[in-house]
């Protein structure tokens, strides 16, 4: 969607809290975060040449003079703005703990147009007569969003997106699996038009080869009234039923803890392996699909603004997959969930474990105003569709409550001064892909 001005200022300032910039300093140059508007993706799959070339026109709008940031992994083959030719290139955050692209030429501040062509390489297989490729995201690797495949802004940004869609080359006819509204135009050309709350990690997209997976559709009444679209797709059919009655259970569960479905339909993918969530969407096993699900309410519903946010969402999933637990006091003396570098993008994996466990607690201090689950319906009902960051839940935590939470969030989340530095810990329902893992899914 278009963000409001001051949606973006506010981004400034509490993900680039030192100093209050809202620029990364490149060269002589100064490079600015920037509002995305809408974005327009042309990705033609060439069989025969075994190449996907995209073209892409952004409209977006920056607040001050500079040149726009967004990102982009693989180097562009053309690049213009509002027209002209230019060039982009790759900056880093001041700390070097991330980094981004721009373009060589600096723009005043209002609206303007961006156009990219450029070659998708990832998650990508030529068979005879048709592809299979799949836009697999994480948040627990850096720059592995949306920009792996195509030019996107950063996470903190909600902007509208259609894909025009065209397959060549090929004899076999190709099938979609999205989150979005898909409308074939004709044989092997699609056009999908996704949400305008959706962000760079929102977007599911796989295409196959038609009769690659199985699938069973079926509709979930919600609480809201509207029938909800779901359907389910694997390589393996005897997954299919048990995976369509469990996502109908898990739905109902969410829905009477949190609220209404927000999503237009539901997706899941039962790959086998766990998993990664999507709006609406998910690649998945079997046993992580009810943590997937609860995603959409709460990291693809109520979303994280930047890396420094993520923690919530994982640990509100992995304390309800422990049962909704209470717990009198941390089993842990302190993290830094919440304070790595401003610029950080990915998750810190302590979610999982201290964070789930962070949940029990604020459950237990809860208890007599319905526990955690009614603040989180709270939370969700106000915010879905919206991103936040970590003092927003802390502050609506405290108002919810009536108690103040300043020194357990310094504490438990923030993090001491001598608290333990973050050690990769592998979760079951996320866990880390290999490269060959990842084409494995396709």
């Amino acid at each position: 969607m278009k963000l409001i001005l001051s949606i973006v200022l506010c981004f400034s300032s509490i993900v680039f809290a030192a100093n209050n910039p809202d620029h990364i300093n490149s060269g002589s140059q100064k490079a600015v975060f920037v509002d995305f508007q809408k974005a327009l993706y042309n990705i033609h799959f060439d069989i025969k040449n075994k190449k996907v070339i995209a073209k892409s026109v952004i409209v977006f709008h920056q607040e001050t003079e500079g040149t726009p940031i967004f990102d982009l992994v693989d180097s562009a083959i053309e690049v213009r703005i509002n027209g002209q030719v230019t060039k982009a290139k790759k900056i880093s955050s001041p700390d070097k703990v991330t980094q981004y692209r721009t373009i060589t030429t600096s723009l005043p501040a209002g609206v303007h147009t961006l156009e990219i062509k450029n070659e998708i390489q990832e998650n990508l297989r030529f068979e005879k007569g048709g592809v299979q490729s799949g836009f697999w995201m994480s948040d627990l690797s850096d720059r592995t969003y949306l920009e792996q495949y195509l030019p996107t802004n950063i996470e903190y940004d909600h902007y509208a997106m259609k894909f025009m869609v065209e397959f060549s080359g090929n004899n076999k006819k190709q099938k979609i699996y999205t989150n979005g509204k898909v409308k074939e135009l004709k044989t092997n050309k699609f056009e999908i038009i996704f949400p305008e709350y959706f962000t760079a990690s929102s977007i599911y997209f796989h295409t196959a080869t038609e009769g690659r997976f199985d699938e069973i559709k079926t509709t979930y009444k919600s609480i809201s009234g509207k029938d909800i679209p779901v359907l389910i797709y694997s390589q393996n059919s005897w997954s299919l039923n048990f995976a369509k009655e469990k996502t109908l259970k898990v739905l109902a569960e969410l829905e009477g803890k949190l609220g209404a479905w927000s999503h237009p339909s539901f997706v899941g993918y039962i790959a086998g392996q766990g998993g990664m969530e999507y709006c609406g969407a998910t690649i998945t096993s079997m046993r992580a699909l009810g943590h997937e699900i609860t995603h959409s309410f709460f990291a693809r519903g109520v979303m994280p603004i930047n890396g420094n946010s993520g923690w919530m969402d994982e640990a509100i999933a992995s304390w309800r997959d422990s049962g909704y637990k209470s717990a009198k006091k941390p089993n842990f003396n302190s993290t830094a969930m919440a304070n790595h570098s401003q610029y950080r993008r990915t998750t810190d994996r302590k979610a999982y474990t201290q964070g789930a466990n962070f949940m029990a607690y604020l459950n237990y201090n809860l208890a007599n105003l319905g526990g955690l689950e009614k603040f989180l319906e709270k939370m969700y009902n106000k915010y879905v569709h919206t991103s936040i960051h970590t003092e927003t839940f802390r502050k609506e935590l405290e108002t919810f409550s009536g108690l103040n939470f300043e020194a357990d969030f310094n504490q438990y989340i923030y993090g001491q001064e001598k608290a333990q530095k973050e050690a990769p810990v592998e979760n079951p329902f996320h866990p880390k892909l290999s490269k060959q893992d990842l084409l494995n899914l396709l």
